[in-house]
């Protein structure tokens, strides 16, 4: 594959992740009378998300040398973009964050990892207490 179709590749990948994110991020906004199975939907599909970070981070581990919740999508693009598994850009880099300096705006990843903290625990609320 050529640099310019891993290019096209990472580039689709990391949309592809803006979708996903986009998608649940929106299911705060859908009101839960609109749709019933909502808060359980919700936080199911943050329970996949989280819980495939959780696990795509001891996979790596042997080569990143250090715990860190990843997500595979932010991997691949990685990977894609020529950076080994063990470049700390690939455990230390969110996708948020990523998208975000895009616009020319630094954020750092401790309020990435702060605002994902505080839509589990508001997620989890929902789904144990208001439902």
């Amino acid at each position: 594959m050529q640099i310019v179709g891993r290019d096209i590749l990472a580039e689709f990948i990391f949309w592809l992740h803006f979708v996903i994110v986009l998608f649940w991020f929106g299911l705060f906004l859908v009101p839960s009378g609109l749709w019933a199975a909502k808060i359980p939907f919700h936080f199911f599909i943050t329970v996949v998300i989280a819980g495939h970070q959780f696990i795509w981070g001891a996979v790596i581990l042997p080569w990143a040398k250090r715990y860190r919740m990843v997500c595979i999508l932010t991997t691949l693009t990685h990977i894609l973009r020529g950076q080994k598994i063990s470049d700390p850009k690939n455990y230390t880099h969110s996708f948020t964050v990523g998208f975000i300096k895009r616009f020319g705006l630094n954020v750092s990843n401790r309020v990435s990892t702060l605002f994902t903290c505080a839509a589990l625990i508001w997620i989890s609320l929902q789904y144990f207490v208001f439902r």
